[in-house]
């Protein structure tokens, strides 16, 4: 009767448990491996290859597909450049950028600006203006822009947006900007209004694009 007692203690087997170790132990795998190329560095690839390896290419769509901000980036702003799926292209920098990745949101504000239309040049200038003011972000403006020169270097700008006139933020004429008298605080406020401040940002780049 013990016997039977212990035996009826235990809990009814499922036919569906000895399945799960194995679904689970693919998942967390899964997991891990989508984890890995989120947050892998890609410092040592070359952002445009000198030739094409098939193995470096799956690896960077699985990079991407696993949302690394850096391969997100790179992707965008070499597709978006070079006038090829700008619609993909501005979701992989969009995506980049909401994640926290500086040149993302840097390239994101240039590119908003060039496009143009009221809508989308505010939101350029938003977000240059945000990034400039940021605390954090402040002192990466620079190494952002450094970062998309070099990188519009390598490529073949043809994506006719770019080819445009000169886009302008500002409209307002500073005429203290340019006198020759000592600048008050007052001055230096008024010379680095936002607008003027995103017209630096797009002259810097017109100076590393073609055909300017």
């Amino acid at each position: 009767m013990a016997n039977e007692q212990k035996g009826s203690s235990r809990p009814p087997s499922s036919p569906f448990r000895p399945r799960c170790y194995p679904s689970c132990k693919l998942f967390y795998e899964v997991s891990d491996a989508n984890n890995i190329y989120h947050r892998v560095s890609l410092d040592k690839f070359e952002i445009v290859p000198w030739q094409k390896n098939d193995k470096v290419s799956r690896f960077l769509k699985k990079c991407r597909k696993s949302k690394n901000p850096e391969a997100l980036y790179r992707k965008g702003v070499v597709d978006y450049f070079t006038h090829k799926h700008e619609d993909s292209a501005l979701e992989c920098l969009e995506e980049a950028a909401n994640s926290g990745h500086a040149d993302a949101a840097y390239a994101l504000g240039i590119i908003y600006i060039f496009i143009g239309g009221d809508e989308l040049k505010r939101k350029g200038m938003r977000l240059l203006s945000r990034m400039k003011k940021s605390r954090i972000l402040k002192g990466k403006v620079k190494l952002c822009c450094d970062n998309l020169r070099v990188l519009l270097r390598m490529i073949w700008v043809k994506n006719p947006v770019f080819l445009n006139p000169t886009p302008i933020c500002c409209a307002m004429t500073h005429e203290r900007k340019t006198s020759s008298w000592p600048m008050d605080a007052d001055d230096v406020e008024e010379s680095t209004c936002e607008g003027c401040a995103c017209d630096e940002e797009i002259g810097v780049i017109c100076a590393a694009l073609p055909y300017r």
